[in-house]
């Protein structure tokens, strides 16, 4: 494994674990068993190693799901993409917990800003591919790409916060027939 995948690798495991405040450049070192110096060489500081092991993470999330979901692209009404994104946020709460630290450091680092806006673009794109209908106008099928993220954002925050409560997959499906129902009418 080359010095900078085990970088990443390294700084995934110290997110998971120690969280984003709680992660050190030597910890992110020892945790990889590579050189403390090829954080700067590579990545140019220990903010933007984290930034890039969080949207890799990220991704394995999502990478996850459309496995999950193998084939079947999800419709409206369809309560088994919420489900199965429930089960996976569950399943990999360290993730989305150092997914809200990274993002309150975004405010006061530009570089980081920069990463996860362009991590957010490439997911409203994503799900604009998968689950938007390709016979809409492309602002339509782009639209459809930001509301799902949105969902899934404001999900993950409240199964964080209070798993409890949160939305259930039945839920969702049910408001989601409710809203279509209304813009029906």
């Amino acid at each position: 494994m080359k010095e900078r995948d085990k970088l990443i690798e390294g700084a995934k495991r110290c997110l998971q674990e120690r969280g984003y405040a709680h992660t050190t450049a030597r910890d992110i070192a020892r945790t990889s068993g590579a050189n403390l110096a090829s954080i700067g060489y590579h990545f140019g500081s220990k903010d933007a190693l984290l930034a890039d092991a969080m949207v890799e993470a990220t991704a394995e999330w999502a990478d996850k799901l459309r496995q999950a979901m193998a084939g079947e692209v999800p419709r409206e009404g369809d309560g088994k993409l919420w489900q199965q994104a429930i089960e996976l946020l569950d399943l990999h709460r360290p993730v989305f917990v150092a997914g809200i630290e990274v993002f309150a450091q975004a405010e006061r680092r530009p570089q980081l800003r920069q990463a996860l806006a362009d991590a957010q673009e490439a997911a409203r794109l994503e799900l604009t591919n998968w689950l938007a209908e390709g016979t809409s106008p492309p602002a339509t099928q782009r639209a459809v790409g930001a509301f799902y993220l949105t969902l899934l954002t404001g999900l993950i925050l409240q199964r964080l916060i209070d798993p409890e409560r949160a939305p259930t997959a039945e839920s969702l499906t049910e408001a989601l027939g409710a809203v279509r129902a209304r813009a029906g009418a």
